[in-house]
């Protein structure tokens, strides 16, 4: 693809030859000149300046001593731009979905598939599943019964969907990921029966490993366009806003509520029954133990106002000196 189309497609300035093609994207460790790469922080200097792209992703503040050879798309936001370089320049799938229905996959005749429905090999769909048009079942999923799943939703393979749950259309839930297996809950007696469901909204993606479970009764949620992360945990009960991201490893006890738009990073916890407000971060490691207003940025455990955080530690460190 010409270097002025990307550039017209990434909204970018282009600082070099329009005619010049690249047709993929790669690290600036090991991009060619039919490639392109981008520089998202200072630190990344270093190797962009030997690197062997044809053409970088910048941002408005450039390094002067970049090859002679490479070129330069000018962006505001060069993350950005370059996830819309990757679904411009890649536009088919990594994973291979199956196309049809292989003749090894197990499927109760009470199941109803749509147009364009394909499931892999050893895949097994339960009693009165329903599957949206364009949907894909990977190689050795397991779909159970009364499931429904919209279209163009995925599951890649070895992914999990038990009894009652629903997805909603465009979702994708990865590999080794388990939607509606029993909640944690405990009395005198041992664990409490959990007859809810897990519902997930259009257009969300659940990581590899991670597991949603079924509420005790009502619905488990995970919200339109929300995130999920390879790994994470989220208890019976529990609500998922749109648009939520949820990083690696992170766990949510049982009623817990992640309000719209929230980021929760890495290995945080947020204990049951508390609330993350709208579009708050929690900073990797935190444990979440009370209510955080919406809009926040909160770190540490318990988790507390960043800022605050952070001049109670230098306060603390002066002492220290003394």
């Amino acid at each position: 693809m010409r270097l002025d189309a990307v550039a017209d497609a990434l909204g970018a300035e282009l600082c070099g030859p329009a005619e010049r093609e690249v047709a993929a994207v790669a690290s600036l460790a090991s991009a060619g000149p039919r490639e392109l790469a981008a520089v998202f922080e200072r630190r990344g200097w270093s190797d962009a300046r030997s690197t062997r792209a044809g053409a970088l992703i910048v941002g408005p503040s450039t390094a002067p001593d970049l090859p002679s050879a490479c070129a330069r798309l000018v962006v505001d936001d060069p993350r950005a731009a370059f996830g819309r370089a990757l679904r411009l320049l890649h536009p088919t799938p990594v994973i291979a979905r199956p196309a049809g229905c292989h003749p090894t996959a197990v499927i109760d005749s009470t199941a109803s598939l749509a147009a364009g429905v394909g499931v892999g090999a050893l895949a097994v769909i339960g009693a009165g599943a329903d599957i949206g048009p364009g949907a894909t079942i990977g190689a050795g999923c397991v779909v159970g019964a009364q499931v429904r799943i919209g279209a163009r939703t995925h599951l890649l393979p070895r992914a999990v969907v038990l009894d009652g749950c629903e997805l909603g259309a465009d979702v994708t839930v990865a590999s080794g990921a388990v939607i509606g297996a029993p909640g944690f809950g405990l009395d005198a007696a041992g664990r409490v029966p959990h007859i809810g469901r897990v519902v997930v909204g259009d257009g969300a993606t659940i990581g590899a490993n991670t597991c949603i479970d079924r509420a005790t009764v009502g619905i488990t949620r995970v919200g339109a366009r929300a995130h999920l992360d390879n790994l994470v945990q989220v208890g019976h009960n529990a609500q998922i806003g749109p648009g939520a991201v949820l990083c690696g490893q992170v766990g949510v006890a049982g009623g817990a509520v992640i309000e719209a738009g929230a980021v929760i990073g890495g290995q945080a916890g947020i204990a049951g029954h508390r609330t993350v407000g709208a579009g708050a971060q929690v900073a990797a490691q935190s444990g979440v133990t009370r209510d955080l207003a919406a809009g926040g940025r909160y770190s540490g455990h318990p988790a507390e106002p960043n800022r605050q955080r952070l001049q109670r530690l230098a306060r603390l460190r002066r002492l220290l000196r003394r």
